[in-house]
């Protein structure tokens, strides 16, 4: 047996303590009692956990608290997950029974007392402050990029083959072609995964290479502090030395007068010198406001790609691609009720993935889709879900027309246009068969509902088409 570290993980041992005033004792002992640790060196926690399973799941649910309680413990020290090829070293405290029930698929908090002592401010040991002899700086301040988020784990699909294509090309030729790559999308349609992806590939085709991944919000901080503490010549040597700077969610920049002026020279440096620059954002660049115009022209320069709400197909894959990289064993049934149930947030769509086989795996059932019902049943009725008849409206209010004119046996361009665009957006958003949605639009046949289909998916590459369809989709699921 391998012997326990406590002595050699002081983050460690006060994380623990910290989670345990934080989580519920279920949560605390199913999967805080799994973790071993496998590094500490006082800035960098490295946590094992035994099985891929209890890794994803301490990564979707629990992962934000445990990094918040360390900054509590360290500010500025990073947790870093991963398998515990040893297997488990630490074992905590004593391992009561797995519960009969399943945990719940994200941290359950307890209050946090207003009084709570928070450590006193100092500056993060990645900037130290400067002293007249001090050393420049010469640390990393790149964030670790996942290593599942690769282009082999990413589903590509007709809501986002346009941006997978623009971020492989990128990816084999870094600074020639697409500079800078704005990738556009809400939350959760894989804008991260996509990105990182792409510093995954080009690190394999040249180790050498320098990759930056930042988020905006680090990317600030780093800015701050460097202005706080006089060190802002290292932090720039760092950022414009790199042959790949990747920055996720550049939306937070907006209002940021300095932070913008640091970037807008960055990227004139990078950009120069033919190295890449690869940014995410939930909004285009002419939607965020209080963001310079000469910032705004640099996001533009380049190739804008977006993300869409995925398809039923697409997100079936999504669920079986998931289920297969994991081991869990999936009936196509039940990937099409996942895939149903959820319809525009692909990690939400994964979480629901997670949660039914940790509930099958705790319980020691087999995945079906009495078990998937009665697992997600406190999470579906809460969503308005979309049907034919409300797409119907939607689509009728947008060209300003009545559901009855849908409905009719009229063929005019006029009619013809929306009417292919209710049935394709009832395939895409409600999984309703051919014939059903042939009903919905006034008792068309189920051939009439098909061909609309896939002739809308043809057409999505015509500008007037794709906006018409992006528009009634925003309206819909907003």
């Amino acid at each position: 047996m391998h012997a326990t570290q406590p002595s050699l993980a002081p983050l460690w041992n006060q994380l623990r303590e910290a989670l345990r005033g934080r989580l519920n004792a279920q949560a605390y002992a199913t999967w805080v009692n799994q973790m071993s640790c496998l590094g500490d060196d006082g800035v960098t926690l490295t946590l094992g956990l035994p099985d891929t399973f209890a890794l994803d799941w301490v990564n979707n649910g629990y992962r934000d608290v445990m990094q918040e309680e360390l900054h509590r413990i360290s500010p500025g020290a990073l947790l870093k997950l991963e398998l515990d090829a040893r297997g488990r070293t630490d074992q905590g405290d004593s391992h009561p029974e797995a519960p009969a029930s399943g945990p719940e698929p994200v941290a359950v908090l307890l209050p946090t007392p207003s009084t709570r002592p928070q450590p006193a401010p100092a500056p993060p040991p990645r900037f130290a402050q400067r002293t007249p002899n001090a050393a420049p700086y010469q640390g990393s301040p790149s964030i670790p990029m996942n290593e599942r988020y690769t282009f082999e784990t990413f589903v590509t699909g007709p809501s986002n083959q346009l941006a997978a294509a623009a971020a492989q090309t990128v990816a084999e030729n870094p600074g020639m072609a697409y500079n800078p790559l704005f990738v556009f999308g809400r939350v959760g349609l894989g804008k991260t995964h996509l990105i990182q992806a792409i510093g995954h590939h080009v690190v394999k085709r040249n180790p050498n290479a320098r990759v930056q991944y930042q988020t905006t919000e680090q990317f600030v901080n780093d800015v701050i502090h460097g202005i706080r503490f006089e060190h802002m010549d290292e932090i720039r040597s760092i950022y414009r030395a790199c042959d790949l700077l990747i920055i996720d969610d550049i939306q937070f920049i907006a209002g940021k007068e300095a932070c913008q002026a640091e970037f807008f020279h960055t990227f004139n440096s990078l950009y120069d010198a033919r190295k890449q620059v690869v940014i995410t954002s939930d909004k285009l660049p002419h939607e965020i406001k209080d963001l310079e115009e000469r910032v705004r022209t640099r996001f533009q320069w380049g190739l804008i790609v977006d993300l869409q709400p995925p398809e039923l197909e697409t997100r079936i894959a999504i669920v079986k691609k998931k289920a297969d990289n994991d081991g869990i064993h999936l009936s196509d049934e039940v990937a099409m009720f996942i895939a149903q149930a959820v319809r525009s947030n692909v990690r939400e769509l994964e979480g629901c993935l997670i949660r039914v086989s940790a509930y099958a795996s705790l319980a020691k059932q087999p995945i079906t889709i009495e078990l998937a019902k009665q697992v997600l049943k406190e999470i579906i009725p809460g969503k308005d879900r979309l049907t034919c008849e409300s797409i119907v409206k939607t689509v009728a209010a947008h060209f300003d027309l009545k559901v009855a004119d849908l409905k009719s046996t009229r063929r005019g361009r006029a009619i013809a246009l929306p009417r292919q665009i209710s049935m394709y957006l009832c395939r895409t958003h409600t999984g309703a068969s051919y014939p059903e949605i042939g009903n919905a639009l006034g008792g068309k046949d189920h051939t009439t509902a098909l061909n609309a289909f896939q002739r809308i998916t043809e057409r999505m590459e015509e500008p007037e088409v794709k906006r018409h369809v992006e528009e009634i989709e925003r309206a819909l699921l907003d």
